[in-house]
């Protein structure tokens, strides 16, 4: 496999897991964007268990209500601090371990959203440089739309909350790049809407003016397998380091190449493998991938074609 992608590792990145608790977990949830912090919850054995923190920085468990639950259970999506590095990847893995042992699980109504820190991504808060890299964002993501949704095995693409990516993104985008005014990039930004990349608060600044800019990829289904979330995570850090990297930009549709190569999941998947240097001979890196998501790579890939194969059997014309 190529070698590991160090730039990857220095991008910014948290992760929200909508999930449903068993009410004996013990679990205090605060309010919708309200959260309280994870410390301590009760496993499926009765035993009390201390959540795993990053660096002295706690989850947030908080209401979501889209959540659908079953009686004796409680919605609640676990939203992760601001991670990084192998050790935010080894984090990740210890906090999802933890969910499982207090008896959490997930349906149709939850989702996976993984958000990343667009100045460590790029390394600059210019306003011209965050235009051009969100357009090319938005172009890359739906050439491969297919082989994101297909790692899911479900029908996130037909979620409103998750939709593909509109025509008139493309639109939007354009505007950003050209027009000079943030507050006009803001507002483009912002008519997007959420669906699988969410755009809108990617010109987001703080109360003391300091640029904050994020994008959010909603595409991924609720999900606690860990497998399955490192390839989301790796396919997340991978676009971004390709967006930021590529200098030719084709058309927001997918040209006839494209188009035969997304022809299935399965087909996508691979392409988005060779895309991102992960396979194939075209880069000398495995762009978004280091640490474990570089060594496990050959694992959590097998996860990955199987659910694609799921996908194809499951929506063999979904229109992406």
């Amino acid at each position: 496999m190529k070698t590991a992608d160090p730039k990857a590792a220095l991008i910014q990145w948290g992760i929200e897991l909508e999930t449903r608790l068993p009410a004996t977990s013990q679990v205090a949830v605060g309010s919708y964007h309200a959260g309280y912090p994870v410390t301590t919850g009760r496993t499926t054995a009765g035993a009390r268990s201390n959540a795993p923190a990053f660096n002295a920085d706690t989850w947030k468990a908080e209401r979501d209500g889209s959540i659908r639950c079953e009686a004796g259970q409680i919605p609640c999506e676990f939203v992760s601090p601001i991670l990084h590095g192998e050790h935010g990847v080894v984090h990740l893995i210890a906090f999802v371990e933890w969910l499982n042992a207090i008896g959490a699980s997930v349906n149709a109504s939850c989702g996976c959203h993984i958000t990343v820190g667009i100045e460590s991504i790029i390394g600059t808060s210019d306003t011209k440089a965050v235009s051009e890299f969100i357009r090319k964002l938005a172009h890359i993501a739906r050439w491969h739309a297919r082989s994101l949704y297909g790692q899911t095995g479900t029908d996130r693409h037909l979620n409103r909350y998750s939709h593909p990516l509109y025509e008139q993104t493309a639109q939007h985008m354009r505007k950003i790049v050209t027009c000079e005014q943030e507050r006009v990039k803001a507002e483009c930004a912002e008519q997007c809407g959420r669906g699988m990349v969410n755009f809108r608060k990617a010109f987001k600044r703080d109360r003391d003016g300091r640029f904050i800019g994020v994008v959010e990829f909603r595409v991924f289904a609720g999900t606690l397998n860990i497998e399955k979330i490192m390839h989301h995570l790796a396919s997340v850090l991978g676009l971004c380091r390709r967006a930021c990297e590529v200098r030719c930009l084709g058309g927001f549709g997918k040209n006839k190449i494209q188009a035969k190569r997304t022809a299935t999941a399965s087909d996508g998947l691979r392409f988005l493998w060779d895309y991102l240097g992960w396979t194939g001979s075209a880069r000398p890196v495995a762009l978004g991938l280091f640490g474990k998501l570089h060594s496990e790579f050959r694992h959590y890939r097998k996860h990955a074609q199987r659910l694609c194969q799921q996908f194809d059997e499951r929506y063999p014309d979904a229109n992406l």
